[in-house]
């Protein structure tokens, strides 16, 4: 009488390993996905509001400031984990705001006026 195995065979282990690996790398291609669409959503919305008190700053004094203590929302720059705003008004005289990425991510813009947005590089704004 044969005794009736009770194992996997290397065959059936290895493709159980090769199907865990497959979706390791699109659970991982999603996660770091969503991470970039959150620092994103970040940036843009931090430099929304320097925008928005850059505008206000311009109507009030005819020129773009850039000196945190002159716009009435700051008192020195925005503070973040993912982005370094410090240098965010740099260029607000070529017409926009930059978020620069401490690690990981990519640089974001947004134009003072009209609030055109950009990755990577900077907009040519109006």
């Amino acid at each position: 009488m044969l005794k009736k195995r009770c194992a996997f065979t290397l065959v059936e282990l290895m493709v159980v390993v090769a199907i865990i690996v497959i979706l390791a790398r699109v659970a991982l291609v999603k996660y770091y996905g969503a991470l970039e669409k959150a620092r994103s959503a970040e940036a843009y919305s931090v430099l929304a509001d320097i925008a928005s008190a850059e505008t206000g700053y311009f109507t009030e004094y005819d020129a773009y400031t850039t000196t945190w203590s002159n716009l009435d929302r700051y008192d020195s720059a925005p503070s973040s984990s993912n982005f370094n705003f410090a240098t965010a008004l740099n260029n607000v005289a070529s017409g926009y705001v930059q978020a620069i990425a401490t690690a990981g991510s990519v640089n974001y813009y947004m134009c003072v006026s009209g609030g055109k947005k950009s990755a990577g590089s900077a907009p040519t704004c109006p």
